[in-house]
């Protein structure tokens, strides 16, 4: 089923320059990925506004902590992503699968070597931004489905179309992002830790949203700066 799913996408790959630019735009873009995610996330974050009387003061606190909750989270779920890549058995990324013969663009095969040593499951793209999605639901049902919808058409459906991942890669996880963001609210949402970080948004914004920012940015990069950190620390 994933092979040829894959190989269907791949007659499609090719029928218009400009459809296929702009996916490939999508795919790397990370305003459109996770600069999406996180102005929505923000949103949920801002939903009900500062001044409104006092005993709704328990919602904004509630709805920020299961927002911080989530990301906490989400950027657990990327480790864990990690962890599957590098011990579950390897699985070389579709577009690389010489046996399904997928005729892909001159600047994605530029990528193979960076990318033949890297598993294709589970895909963290898919665990990362299901698992904001999940918890931009839990605040706004109406915002979450809507995070949920751009996920898939544009962030899952490139990374297929392109041959970047299977279609059971982003299907696992999407779950697992999920079933991550889920747990991390369940666990975190009652946490005092939490609790008192968005007390400290409230009382102290100045100081609260430049760290706040510096913390999106990294989840919105899917921590990139992170890895290539860690990447140096491990060449030292």
């Amino acid at each position: 089923m994933d092979a040829a799913i894959s190989q269907s996408m791949n007659y499609l790959l090719g029928k218009s320059q400009l459809f296929d630019g702009f996916i490939l735009t999508l795919s790397s873009s990370h305003l459109a990925k996770g600069g999406m995610l996180v102005a929505i996330m923000l949103f949920a974050w801002l939903w009900v506004p500062a001044d409104i009387e006092a005993e709704k003061k328990d919602r904004i606190i509630g709805n920020r902590t299961t927002i911080l909750a989530a990301l906490v989270a989400s950027v657990f779920g990327e480790i864990f992503a990690r962890f599957l890549s590098n011990y579950s058995s390897f699985r070389l990324r579709p577009f690389l699968e010489a046996s399904l013969d997928m005729q892909v663009p001159d600047s994605l095969k530029a990528l193979a070597p960076d990318m033949i040593a890297n598993s294709s499951f589970p895909s963290d793209h898919a665990i990362l931004f299901f698992a904001m999605a999940t918890g931009i639901f839990m605040v706004s049902r109406r915002w979450g489905l809507f995070a949920f919808l751009y996920s898939s058409i544009f962030i899952a459906f490139p990374r297929i179309y392109l041959g970047l991942h299977y279609t059971s890669d982003i299907v696992i996880g999407a779950i697992i992002g999920i079933g991550f963001a889920l747990a991390g609210i369940w666990l975190l949402r009652n946490s005092k830790v939490l609790k008192r970080i968005v007390g400290w948004s409230m009382s102290h914004p100045a100081f609260f949203y430049p760290v706040f920012f510096l913390f999106l940015f990294q989840v919105a990069t899917m921590l990139q700066d992170v890895r290539d950190f860690a990447q140096l620390l491990k060449l030292l």
